[in-house]
């Protein structure tokens, strides 16, 4: 370790969690160097790409954070790529890189202080696979390719686990059971009537939501789920369709016809990934994956240099994201100390004054060949609203680069003055920081710009229908022309940040989230409503890959309450909370009384509890424990497990049968393994639903059956049924011998599923956060934004946001971490200044606003004069507002108006909307 540490991290990679890492490193203080071997930085991500298990676009979530990378002054993008090689030690290292190709490129030396690798996967190559017809068959196509054909017509089989879960990748790839239904069910969407038939091994759908949307497929899409391998495809030359034969679970031979057969393709590990291995001296596994340390799924073999994504084991984008932002908070624990030593902030020209001139508007059309332009006649729009009122200027994009044409804006701006902007393009998700830029950079209030979505709003919603499209077009474009005559300039608004964080929950995440941010240089109380710090994790003793919890436990248990920037509360609960982000208070109610805490941000992390309901006669009869209750067993290797002869394990109890608890299959492939080596005589069954041993598990479950353990599948219409009337018996409907078997053991053990902890409902109540129905806290986004809440400055992490593993709950909690410090990094935040104020002279007082906010945020001043002179009236906090306009609805006085949004503004949009088009 250097005693020289530079500000600056170098990230490796195009895809999301290269894009995840830098710009939270960006954000906290650092400058980073972007090594991308590829021009795109969307990675793996196709333009299809819908987010399981909501279906929304995960490109349009991604697009505002892929401008923000391009624009941020303290990330440089190295596109087209490679490290040579890294020297020196942590904090301190040199990195040689060549960039460019060809005859262009160069070679430059960077001083970073970290490495963060988050490079793409690399697909199967399904080519290796002859006998499953892809470069044979015309209509044999993978995942990937399915992409551009989604409206094929059917029957389409899709063929699962291509290249995973066999000889050569003795791995699950994690991803391909949700990603051929949620491609089935788009198909079904584009094409109704196409039958999609999904031949499986297990459904390992073990992520959060995503059992709804399986069963959703199943139930309302009428997709079909086969649990069978298929062997060999076939084509019949004279009609070219695809012939499958295929043994059921139960022992029967069919045969089908398909017009096309999809292959979901798993993850391998690259050449690169060893190639880069090499350079950097990092230890592969022996699937030819980074090896990651134990508890520590974000570091490397060598110190300094952190790991995201599916480099170090397949995963899918929620995973991907959430270790990119663990990577992040390694990275900064190690250069801390010099955080904003070497940023710079971006310098603007002096902002233009407006007030006193008419408005002079130019339209620019951009981003138009994104489909657009295809279906949109350009430049009959452009001629159109070149006849507007007040409009002086009208450009389009199709003969410029989008850099050239965004340089072209500002030059415009400033020649002409003009100093209200309407750019027609796509959604203003993606698009309004972008061009808010440009407005800045030609000293331009950003809050003048308004934006015209001609892509989805018209030219996708209307592909069919030209003409209707094009009136659609004009109206809104005369819409925002009278819109934009209106707007005024808008300040951000500016709030403090209130050193440190508070942390709910003492359990292993809310202790790794509490160290973490120790380690970077900031403060965190941590409260805890029992007795001693640990949670669940007192309960455990080792985990599925052998590894010591216990003393994992207790060295992370004294790091935490011997550092000196963490202040520990146990028997403690939090009783209230106000305040914003950056700047809440807090009531904490402890042993030795009541205390006040200021803080700048709050993580959740009150994890979980074992369900211990009466499934399967839980407590009638002392042989029927649950997994928790064998790991105490197996722990002391209790003699009677010695003595036993035959173990029963039944999976999904309880809340399972909703949600998958995610752990539950590893916990009982662990104990299986576990009581055959106390006792290898012994007879080991695992009743399951869907074996979900995902990513490097499976090798586990491999050797489990190798073991002796035996796996029998039962589904919701051939339930297990226990018996304590004359001793302990269970009988299963075994599929393929077709008949009842009855078992006689001596214990069962239920794998009861896991329920969100006492008290979080309370928690989500005092902090206006949601949760889902199952209990668990929901964030922002389920795969972009994985930690944090729609509430700014309020973060989850662990068991409090859905099951998981130890190590799981770990990397989430450096994730939320990371996550905190881009806000405790700044001494104050600009946040946007589309929020709800209140003309007090006009407020009555009558509470409507307080009671119909969700985040809160309103109060009553009783210093304040309202109506009549009645003392008290209602005040909205700016920090607060999320700028929803409930509050500006709901009014009965009209006292309260949204910035940016004022009923003169959408007035004049419905008024241009009803008037005749000008001549």
């Amino acid at each position: 370790m250097s005693d020289n540490r530079t500000g600056a991290v170098l990230v490796i990679g195009d895809g999301i969690g290269s894009v995840q890492a830098c710009l939270d490193l960006a954000h906290s203080g650092f400058v980073v160097y972007l090594v991308a071997p590829h021009p795109s930085l969307s990675g793996a991500m196709s333009p299809d790409t819908l987010s399981v298990p909501t279906n929304d676009c995960e490109l349009c979530f991604l697009g505002p954070e892929l401008i923000e990378l391009q624009q941020h002054p303290n990330i440089r993008i190295l596109a087209g790529s490679d490290l040579l090689s890294l020297e020196g030690a942590p904090g301190d290292f040199t990195a040689r890189v060549q960039i460019g190709d060809n005859g262009a490129s160069r070679t430059e030396e960077l001083a970073v202080g970290a490495v963060v690798l988050a490079p793409t996967p690399k697909p199967y190559d399904p080519t290796a696979r002859p006998e499953l017809g892809y470069g044979r068959f015309q209509n044999v196509v993978t995942t990937a390719d399915f992409d551009r054909i989604l409206a094929s017509p059917g029957p389409i089989a899709w063929l699962q686990c291509v290249g995973s879960r066999d000889r050569t990748h003795n791995y699950c790839s994690a991803i391909c059971c949700l990603e051929a239904t949620k491609k089935a069910m788009m198909a079904k969407d584009s094409r109704p009537g196409t039958e999609h038939h999904i031949f499986m091994m297990d459904m390992r759908s073990f992520g959060k939501g995503y059992m709804d949307y399986y069963n959703r497929a199943r139930q309302e899409y009428g997709i079909s789920f086969t649990r069978c391998r298929i062997g060999s495809v076939t084509e019949d030359p004279q009609t070219g369709e695809l012939v499958l034969r295929y043994e059921t679970e139960t022992g029967e031979l069919h045969q089908e016809r398909f017009k096309m057969v999809v292959l979901s393709i798993g993850m391998e590990a690259a050449e690169s990934t060893q190639a880069l291995a090499a350079k950097l001296g990092l230890d592969l596994n022996e699937h030819g994956f980074c090896w990651t340390p134990g508890f520590a799924q974000a570091e490397t073999s060598q110190p300094g240099i952190f790991v995201a994504g599916p480099l170090s084991q397949p995963k899918d984008t929620h995973d991907t994201v959430t270790q990119a932002s663990a990577a992040v908070a390694k990275a900064e624990g190690l250069l801390g100390q010099v955080r904003h030593t070497l940023t710079q902030a971006k310098a603007y020209p002096p902002e233009r004054g407006v007030a006193d001139e008419p408005p002079r508007l130019g339209v620019f059309f951009a981003q138009m060949r994104a489909g657009i332009a295809g279906i949109l006649d350009v430049a009959g729009l452009a001629e159109y609203a070149a006849g507007l009122p007040q409009v002086i200027h009208v450009a389009d994009d199709l003969q410029m680069a989008g850099s050239a044409f965004r340089e072209h804006m500002r030059a415009k701006i400033q020649e002409l003055g003009l100093n209200r902007v309407i750019v027609a393009t796509g959604t203003p998700l993606t698009y309004d920081s972008l061009f808010q830029e440009v407005l800045r950079e030609a000293g331009l209030n950003p809050y003048l710009l308004e934006v015209v979505n001609l892509r989805e709003q018209v030219a996708w919603a209307h592909y069919r229908s030209p003409d209707m499209a094009m009136t659609k077009a004009k109206d809104l474009l005369r819409m925002a022309v009278a819109r934009a005559r209106l707007l005024t300039p808008l300040e951000p608004v500016v709030a403090p940040v209130a050193p440190g964080a508070l942390i709910i929950g003492g359990g292993v995440a809310g202790m790794n989230a509490a160290l973490s941010l120790a380690e970077q240089g900031y403060t965190a109380t941590l409260v805890e409503r029992e007795e001693a710090l640990g949670g669940n994790l007192r309960n455990l003793h080792h985990d599925l890959d052998g590894k010591l919890m216990q003393p994992y436990l207790r060295d992370l248990v004294s790091r935490v309450e011997a550092h000196p920037s963490i202040q520990v509360l146990t028997s403690a609960t939090v009783q209230d909370m106000e305040g914003t982000v950056g700047d809440f208070n807090s009531r904490i109610e402890t042993p030795g009384g009541e205390l006040t805490l200021r803080h700048g941000v709050v993580i959740v992390a009150t994890g979980g509890q074992e369900y211990r309901g009466p499934d399967y006669g839980l407590g009638q009869h002392p042989d029927i424990i649950t997994q928790l209750d064998l790991e105490e067993l197996v722990a002391g290797e209790d003699p009677r497990l010695q003595e036993a002869q035959e173990v029963v394990m039944i999976q999904c109890v309880g809340p399972a049968n909703e949600y998958c608890s995610r752990v539950c299959c590893s916990v009982a492939i662990k104990h299986a393994r576990d009581i055959k080596r106390i006792n290898p005589e012994a007879s080991v069954y695992i009743l399951y639903k869907d074996v979900r041993a995902y990513g490097f598990r499976e090798q586990y479950y491999t050797q489990a059956r190798e073991e002796g353990v035996i796996f029998m599948r039962y589904d919701d219409d051939n339930l297990p049924r226990v018996e304590t009337a004359e001793g302990l018996a269970l009988t299963l409907h075994e599929y393929l011998l077709d008949q009842d078997i009855t078992f006689r053991p001596d214990f069962l053990v239920l794998s009861e599923g896991i329920l969100p902890a006492q008290g979080a409902a309370q928690v989500a109540q005092m902090l206006h956060v949601p949760v889902n129905d199952d209990g668990f806290f929901v964030e922002a986004h389920p795969k972009l934004r994985p930690v944090d809440f729609a509430a700014a400055g309020i973060f989850c992490c662990g068991v409090a946001h859905n099951p998981k593993s130890v190590e799981e709950s770990i990397t989430q909690a450096q994730a939320a971490a990371a996550q905190a410090a881009r806000v405790l990094s700044q001494s104050q935040l600009s946040l946007p200044p589309i929020v709800a104020v209140v003309d007090q002279e006009k407020c009555t007082g009558c509470l409507t606003c307080v009671r119909i906010c969700p985040y809160d945020v309103p109060k009553i001043d009783p210093t304040a004069v309202g109506v009549g002179e009645i003392m008290g009236a209602a005040y909205i906090e700016p920090v607060g507002c999320k700028g929803c306009g409930l509050c500006v609805g709901e009014c009965p006085a009209k006292a309260i108006h949204l910035q940016h949004y004022l009923d003169e503004q959408i007035m004049a949009q419905i008024e241009a909307l009803c008037a005749p088009e000008p001549a």
